[in-house]
């Protein structure tokens, strides 16, 4: 079928070379002395109403094009540090290919370029036709928070407590970084993303329905973050400083270089980051005999824990592009992150009889489990433009190295008649080591198709091979022992065989887009502890459509259906059992299926500032980590489960506001309604619950270089598996100024002003009854400092990786 598939498209790709260019408008951008002025801003706007329809940067020679223009009336406007801004005479586009010639842009005189002028901006949230923007590079709610933070202010996005990420109501969404899966577990993303500070951080990318170029892995849709490079002419940089306090300090720094030829282009960042914190955790449960939750509770228990988590993060990244002329570029880059976090915790279980007021036992545990991680992306990319306008190839090839420990020790003791801590000690030590080796190559390919038209395909490969080795052992009359019924070893290989196929066609005030992709994967899990074997194979096809419709002028349609699929993360397909306490563990699950989910969308954008969109969403098999209980031993446990069927359906609502000249901003707000069924334990599972979000963030223009930000978010009652979680709400600002000519920016910002992000969740299900509370560390205030030297006239070169499908799925342990 792959070979079908790629066959299929190289004679469609080898049909489209045989029809005429796509008709566009081209031109040229020339100084008073008929020089080409190269990568500047050019923009065609529509009459009557000056809204701007395309944009572009002029390459080496000074040429510009547009294609996929409607017919009408049009004019040119271009800028350029350096030159007075460009604005042409009006003219009349027919739909046949138009020639503007030369554009001359006049030099503003020397003494002019002291001072810069500000005229555009971009807004921080913007709605793209498959996307939606959070521009965060210039935002002052971005300085002091962390990548995982920020994630938060994206529309729609919701981040729990163990950095699981959902958008608008759906989990098993994807987090790219520069277009690529990060190599890591949950947990080890999480600090990951924990440690990555926002001056590296250009834009986050919100899909919730993407192509079929994407990897059809994420059945949330996919989020992707675009860290900054900043690839000027000649040199530059930046360096940025960060400092504040939540419970505990918080520190960051870091620098970015980049220097470009006429045949080279070299770059890197390195951001360092200290992240002190503390947290409170509460957890209530009720223990049933007869195994059902009703009437009074046999035993009941009460746990409280406080945290401290200390986090030292480093992260680089590195690349060099070498222009062999002007249609082969050869580039290499390497992004790397190690870290060490610390989890030292301090846990009371209090166990109280039937009359809550008789003591069973008051237990005292003591959990500190030093992790550090290490990981090294490699890859090696080639794009080759062809004579024709249009043609492009690229190839990428990808290594990454993983490597995870921790390192745990528990020790519990138990209250004593004395009132003392010295009964019936016990004492838990765990190794917990975790390899990945990921090795991914691609090829994609486009062209020019019909008139206005486009073409695009691909193949892909990847294969992973992960090595999990836990060893626990227990302290017995002063020795160390293992312990056999807790101690596992996993190995886990994975390929995956991709092709995909996409067309793309305008017709005048319609466009269309179609695409499938087909994905073979083929899995083997050997549990060597118990020597056992699972295997998988399967061949799947994910289909994608896109339509839209211009009304008129300022309205527009879109469709949007794809399938996708969530394949288990290689640590939850591991049975690894990871103790919190000597009453609470976590352990994964070998016989874990692959999710599928059917998505649906039609929303309506007005002047691409208003847009309601209604979704539906349907998944087979869904994966949930899903809370269990021992009543025999008041022992709880989470793992994870495939229920039935998850249904999420809803409308949103975003809009771009102007209220004033200084008063701008961007909303979007949610009404969705989740729907769980399967069957767990003795039970049939049926949980649902309508739910709504709200999302505002505001920019105030103050003057003097002055400018600041509020933000707010809301979050209703939500069902999550066989649980609920209330509602919660986060109130952030900021404000900044700019200094020394606009090259430099200091910042403010408090998040989570009240405190009032508190996680708080309950399940009732079978034989569980439980509440969790978890008083997060989220209120902070930081002061961030950033300076920007050399040439900032800049061009870019994105690289996004062939690692798109399988990086955020490798597990740690």
């Amino acid at each position: 079928m792959l070979k079908k598939i790629v066959f299929l498209g190289c004679i469609l790709s080898a049909a489209g070379s045989t029809y005429a260019q796509s008709v566009k408008i081209n031109g040229k951008l020339q100084d008073t002395n008929h020089q080409a002025i190269e990568y500047a801003g050019v923009s065609i706007l529509r009459l009557p109403d000056s809204v701007r329809v395309k944009g572009t940067l002029t390459d080496s020679l000074g040429n510009f094009s547009f294609s996929g223009i409607a017919k009408g009336k049009y004019f040119i406007k271009a800028n350029f540090m350096g030159y007075k801004p460009y604005t042409g005479k009006p003219f009349n586009y027919d739909g046949n290919t138009t020639n503007m010639g030369a554009l001359i842009m006049e030099s503003q005189a020397s003494q002019m370029l002291s001072t810069v002028t500000v005229v555009a901006q971009k807004p921080l949230i913007e709605q793209q036709i498959d996307k939606t923007v959070l521009n965060v590079e210039n935002s002052i709610l971005s300085e002091g928070n962390t990548a995982l933070e920020l994630l938060e202010k994206a529309p729609g996005v919701n981040v729990d407590h163990d950095g699981n990420v959902s958008l608008k109501g759906r989990s098993g969404t994807s987090v790219l970084i520069n277009g690529k899966l990060t190599y890591l577990s949950g947990r080890e993303l999480s600090n990951l993303l924990k440690g990555t500070n926002s001056s590296s951080i250009s834009k986050i990318e919100v899909m919730s329905n993407p192509s079929s170029k994407y990897d059809a892995a994420g059945n949330g849709g996919i989020i992707n973050i675009v860290m900054k490079k900043n690839t000027a002419t000649g040199f530059n940089g930046s360096v940025t400083l960060n400092g504040g306090s939540s419970r505990k300090a918080r520190y960051d720094s870091g620098a970015t270089l980049n220097f470009r030829s006429e045949k080279l282009n070299a770059y890197g960042n390195y951001t360092y980051g200290y992240r002190g914190e503390t947290e409170y955790l509460d957890f209530s449960r009720n223990f049933y005999d007869n195994g059902i939750a009703s009437g009074k509770p046999d035993r009941t228990s009460f746990q409280d824990t406080k945290t401290d988590e200390p986090l030292h993060t480093h992260n680089f990244r590195a690349g060099v592009d070498y222009f062999l002329n002007d249609k082969n570029t050869l580039g290499f880059l390497i992004n790397g992150n190690s870290g060490k976090y610390t989890h030292d915790s301090k846990t009371g279980n209090l166990l109280l009889d039937n009359t809550a007021t008789t003591v069973i036992s008051d237990a005292l545990s003591h959990n500190y489990d030093k992790q550090s991680w290490e990981s090294l992306t490699y890859n090696l990319n080639f794009v080759h433009k062809f004579n024709k306008e249009g043609y492009e190839i690229a190839a990428d090839a990808d290594y990454s190295s993983n490597s995870f420990t921790s390192l745990l020790n528990l020790d519990t003791k138990y209250k004593g008649v004395t009132g003392d801590y010295n009964d019936r000690p016990s004492f838990r030590k765990g190794y917990i080591p975790s390899t990945t080796d990921v090795y991914v190559g691609k090829i994609d390919y486009s062209q020019p198709f019909l008139k206005n038209g486009k073409l695009e395909l691909g193949i892909k490969s990847s294969f992973v091979e992960a090595d999990n080795n836990l060893s626990y052992d227990t302290l017995k009359n002063n020795q160390w022992v293992n312990d056999a019924g807790s101690s596992n070893y996993f190995r886990y290989n994975e390929q995956i065989h991709a092709g995909y196929l996409s067309v793309n066609k305008d017709l005048n005030s319609f466009s269309i887009q179609l695409g499938l992709r087909g994905e073979y994967t083929q899995t083997k899990g050997h549990q060597i502890t118990s020597d056992s074997l699972v295997n998988r194979n399967y061949f799947q096809l994910f289909p994608s459509l896109f339509l839209t419709k211009a009304v008129n002028k300022d309205d527009k349609v879109q469709f949007a259906y794809s399938r996708r699929i969530e394949r288990p993360g290689y640590g939850d397909l591991n049975p690894f059992r990871v103790f919190r306490d000597p009453f609470l563990f976590y352990q994964g699950n070998p016989f874990l299926k692959p999710e599928l989910t059917h998505t649906l969308q039609l929303s309506h954008s007005i002047k691409g500032k208003y847009i309601t969109a209604i979704n539906y969403n349907y998944t087979k098999d869904v994966m949930n980590w899903v809370p269990g209980q021992i009543d025999s031993i008041n022992t709880t446990f989470s793992t994870p489960l495939n229920l039935s069927s998850f249904v999420n359906y809803g409308i949103s609502f975003t809009a771009s506001t102007n209220i004033t000249r200084w008063w701008s901003g961007s909303h979007f707000a949610n009404l969705y309604r989740n729907e769980y069924k399967g069957n767990h334990q003795q039970g049939t599972l049926n949980n649902s619950m309508t739910s709504f979000s709200f999302n505002s963030q505001n920019t105030l223009r103050l003057g003097n270089g002055f400018s600041a930000e509020v933000s707010g978010l809301y979050h209703s009652k939500v069902v999550y598996g066989i649980s609920s979680q209330k509602p919660f709400f986060v109130i952030s600002s900021g404000i900044q100024k700019s200094l020394l000519n606009d090259m430099a920016v200091i910042k403010l910002m408090v998040n989570d002003i009240f405190q009032s992000k508190q996680l708080k969740r309950t399940t009732q299900y079978e034989n569980i009854d439980m509440y969790t509370h978890i008083n997060l560390d989220n209120r902070r205030a930081m002061l961030s400092f950033t300076y920007r030297f050399g040439n900032q006239n800049i061009k870019k070169r994105e690289r996004t990786t062939g690692s798109e499908d399988v990086t955020e799925r490798v597990k740690g342990g």
